[in-house]
């Protein structure tokens, strides 16, 4: 006849491999923190469950019987695997995992970050990997249904699903090619917005406060071209008469190559605050939080 697991008080499982490790009740009450009497109790119940005596007694102790070594054999193993897999602290080991984490960022970041935040994970992971994933329409969805693990944005998320910190924060700088026949080292608001500009798709232009700034009357920028990557904007730019508005840091790693000037903006504006979010959910996820202590240190270190 089958065995009814239901039936059986599977917390005796642990009780009975204690008195089996320790070969003694009162030591075996003592790892558990339980009274000699309690254990002895729990064990004749395992008894009456397995039909077998499961300990004889001899001067070192209590010596298991070969239906309690079979019985231990099994068991132990499981107990252990259960007891790892519940408590968080062993979910984890960054040493062996080959987890991707998945990033919703604007792609400057992928050009600026990605390389020295794997070199930062090489330190204690060879195989744990990242993928950039493009921030498109309700791209906060991709957090919520599981396809990504943290986003990068500028504002604050709506839905309280989220949670985020502040992690860096970006200054604006304008770009134009070396020899510009009207920018020359300095740039004024007159020749910013007389100039013809290379801009983003608007998803894009809401991470920088730019069309905020612009929308007094009369500021506004005339659009030579539309392109789809920041890096694009400084290409652009340095292969026309056409400016662009990008994070300083991104025009400081591309200014020399792209032979650029780098001009502050015409005028005063507040730094744009970038975050760092991540679902409620992953929150005490161990792999997660190892992965979220990195990447804040990496782009607050930007």
């Amino acid at each position: 006849m089958k065995l009814n697991l239901r039936a059986v008080d599977l917390n005796l499982l642990p009780i009975f491999v204690a008195v089996v490790e320790e070969g003694q009740l009162s030591r075996a009450a003592q790892r558990l923190g339980m009274s000699q009497p309690a254990v002895s109790a729990a064990l004749q119940r395992l008894r009456l469950t397995v039909d077998d005596d499961l300990f004889t007694r001899s001067r070192s102790g209590l010596s298991p019987t070969p239906r309690a070594t079979d019985l231990y054999n099994e068991v132990s193993t499981h107990l252990q695997n259960i007891s790892q897999a519940l408590d968080p602290s062993h979910c984890f080991d960054p040493g062996t995992s080959e987890r991707c984490f998945r990033l919703l960022a604007p792609d400057y970041f992928e050009f600026l970050a990605v390389g020295p935040l794997v070199s930062q994970l090489r330190q204690s992971s060879q195989a744990i990997s990242i993928q950039m994933l493009p921030q498109q329409d309700g791209w906060q969805q991709q957090l919520l249904n599981g396809s990504a693990d943290f986003g990068l944005d500028t504002q604050l998320p709506a839905d309280e699903r989220l949670q985020a910190i502040p992690v860096t924060e970006e200054t604006l700088a304008v770009v134009a090619r070396r020899g510009h026949p009207v920018i020359t080292g300095t740039l004024s608001l007159e020749n910013f917005l007389a100039a013809e500009h290379v801009v983003l798709p608007l998803r894009e232009r809401q991470v920088l406060p730019l069309d905020q700034i612009l929308g007094r009357p009369g500021w506004r920028r005339r659009v030579g071209a539309h392109v789809v990557q920041y890096p694009s904007l400084l290409s652009v730019a340095a292969a026309s008469d056409l400016i662009a508005t990008v994070p300083l840091r991104l025009a400081r790693q591309l200014a020399h190559t792209l032979d650029l000037q780098v001009l502050p903006f015409p005028v005063p504006v507040p730094n744009v605050v970038v975050y760092l979010m991540w679902p409620h959910a992953l929150a005490r996820d161990p792999a997660h939080r190892w992965m979220r202590q990195r990447l804040e240190a990496r782009l607050t270190a930007l």
